[in-house]
């Protein structure tokens, strides 16, 4: 209970530190965690780190962290809406392809050469996981850390903003299929094997997105009708979330991507999902969500960066995510037309990746396909995309900060 206040707590005073300096308040909560780690408590005052978090209460926090990761994950589907495709899905589709296949595959590069150079850093058994997970980590964008930016600067609704949050949209989707690939190929012995549990997660999906078709129908006009959503549906509509991240468990994919696709299956009517969103925001976003950063936190070791080779490999890293990112939107933007400011500012809107990174390189670190130091790596990295966003959107004149008047919605992280 000790470890709980102090990690929350922490996280906030965090969070309003970087919303004042114009920042994505999710960096704030990540560099908390990594303030109550061993990055600085537990090299200032190792005893009380110890003592703090034990080996018996970071098991509970963890088991914590993973409930709020996967509420979370049902609230990032559940944010998600098709009708942002209209009109923008064959330019969004390009930028996309390109905005994902050159990190992508830079990323695998990278992983070959640390191969050679630091084999260390991907200790797994198989080097095509660890080159993949290197990969997706390149290729993810934040939605969620977009959509709040475009927000916050007011640009949700000008046309730079609103292809960026449609490209964001469809590489938000498509990085998590990418990541239950990687994550069943990790999880067996070959390709066959991955392959059973890649078709048997599209079935769920399949079953969950088209089955459910009733079910939406039925809660849309049970709430148009002016009924309340009672405690038993809301209850039933969050454990489904659960039990379909249980299934995709099971078939050798990670829990998250079925939290996501529940999350997904909702009704897109917005009174209805933004109640939804409502009841669970509040404990998710300022209690359980923390939790996880305090566990990323722990496993980040900047200590552990220990040689000028290691301090290389995050240049090395840094150097690939942003040019790899920023180059393949960019080019494809501009080839397709789009005007030369508004193509970096849209290279530099998908460079951000926030909570989104972390999610992968925590998947990574429990596969065991890349070591603490290659996390504390991918965390710097994550931190330092998401923090150059802001500044570089501003010399390009779009937009200041506007100061926050209504309530902090999920789009914060």
């Amino acid at each position: 209970m000790l470890a709980v206040a102090v990690i929350t707590v922490t996280a906030q005073l965090f969070g309003a530190l970087a919303q004042r300096c114009q920042q994505p308040r999710v960096v704030g909560e990540i560099v908390g965690g990594i303030v109550l780690g061993p990055s600085l408590l537990g090299a200032l005052a190792p005893g009380l780190e110890t003592h703090l978090f034990t080996s018996a209460v970071r098991d509970q926090l963890n088991l914590l962290g993973q409930l709020g990761l996967v509420l979370f994950m049902f609230l990032v589907g559940l944010e998600l809406n098709p009708n942002l495709l209209v009109g923008r899905l064959p330019l969004a589709s390009r930028i996309t392809a390109a905005g994902v296949l050159l990190p992508l595959t830079l990323g695998v590069g990278l992983a070959g050469v640390f191969e050679t150079w630091l084999p260390d850093l991907l200790p797994g058994h198989h080097l095509l996981s660890g080159a993949l997970f290197m990969g997706t980590a390149m290729a993810i964008t934040a939605f969620p850390v977009l959509a709040r930016i475009l927000r916050d600067r007011g640009l949700q609704h000008q046309p730079v903003g609103a292809l960026a949050i449609t490209t964001a949209a469809i590489d938000d989707a498509l990085a998590w299929i990418l990541l239950a690939a990687v994550v069943a190929l990790s999880r067996s012995s070959s390709i066959w094997g991955a392959l059973g549990s890649f078709i048997g997660t599209a079935a769920w999906a399949l079953l969950v997105l088209v089955g459910t078709r009733p079910l939406r129908r039925w809660l849309e006009e049970h709430y148009k009708q002016g009924r309340d959503l009672g405690p038993l549906l809301q209850s039933l509509l969050f454990s489904g979330a659960l039990f379909s991240g249980v299934v995709t468990e099971w078939l050798g994919v990670h829990l998250i991507f079925g939290a996501f696709l529940w999350g997904l299956a909702m009704p897109r009517y917005a009174p209805l999902r933004r109640k939804l969103e409502l009841q669970l925001e509040s404990v998710v976003l300022r209690l359980l969500l923390p939790l996880f950063f305090a566990i990323s936190g722990l496993s980040t070791r900047i200590g552990s960066l220990n040689s000028p080779s290691l301090w290389l490999a995050l240049l090395a890293v840094l150097v690939v995510a942003v040019c790899g990112k920023f180059l393949g939107t960019w080019a494809i933007a501009r080839l397709s037309g789009v005007e030369s400011r508004e193509a970096q500012a849209l290279g530099w809107l998908m460079n951000t990746r926030g909570l989104t990174e972390l999610v992968v390189l925590n998947v990574g670190l429990a596969q065991g396909v890349i070591s603490t130091e290659l996390f504390t790596i991918g965390v710097l990295m994550a931190l330092a995309t998401t923090v150059m966003t802001g500044p570089l959107l501003g010399r390009l004149g779009y937009g200041v900060v506007q100061a926050p008047n209504r309530r902090v919605a999920i789009a914060e992280l």
